[in-house]
């Protein structure tokens, strides 16, 4: 039988405030539920890069009221038997979709070393976007999850999807 529970999770719109209180939480919760001190570490680093994402990127929907609405950000951290789960969800601009795809992808072929060697690379290039990322965050919750990175789209209307990001590591 699977031992299956939910140890954080939150809906709604992301400030550094409410990130800043999340991971307080994610603090008592690791002392609440027994999670090693490296395991608690790793959680830290993939969340806070996982909720980044999210604030981030947040303000492409916040005017439009039907995706602000309907669609707010999700952030889950669960724990299977011996295995942790992080699931976020948020709205994705349609025309964004191929090149997020592309990079994550592009990630989940990569070795642990070419991983590293990828963010060094990405780090160097200097291709950042206008938000200043260039798929740094991406990278790191691979390196950290050591796991390919899980993803889906679901499709909102003809400008948006929903964006579903899973990582599990042990």
């Amino acid at each position: 039988m699977t031992n299956r529970e939910i140890i954080l999770e939150y809906t709604g719109h992301l400030t550094f405030s409410t990130i800043g209180r999340l991971l307080t939480l994610l603090k008592h919760k690791m002392v609440e539920k027994g999670i090693k001190l490296g395991i608690y570490k790793r959680l830290l680093g993939v969340m806070i890069e996982a909720l980044e994402n999210i604030y981030k990127y947040s303000d492409q929907y916040q005017d439009i009221q039907t995706i602000d609405k309907n669609y707010l950000p999700t952030f889950i951290l669960e724990r299977k038997d011996q295995t942790y789960i992080i699931r976020t969800t948020s709205a994705i601009k349609n025309s964004d979709i191929l090149r997020l795809k592309e990079k994550i992808e592009l990630i989940n072929t990569k070795s642990p070393e070419e991983l590293k060697a990828l963010y060094r690379q990405t780090i160097t290039d200097g291709h950042f976007t206008a938000k200043g990322g260039a798929g740094l965050g991406l990278i790191e919750m691979a390196k950290i999850t050591n796991n390919t990175l899980g993803y889906r789209f679901e499709p909102i209307n003809k400008d948006f999807s929903l964006y579903h990001l899973i990582l599990t590591f042990v």
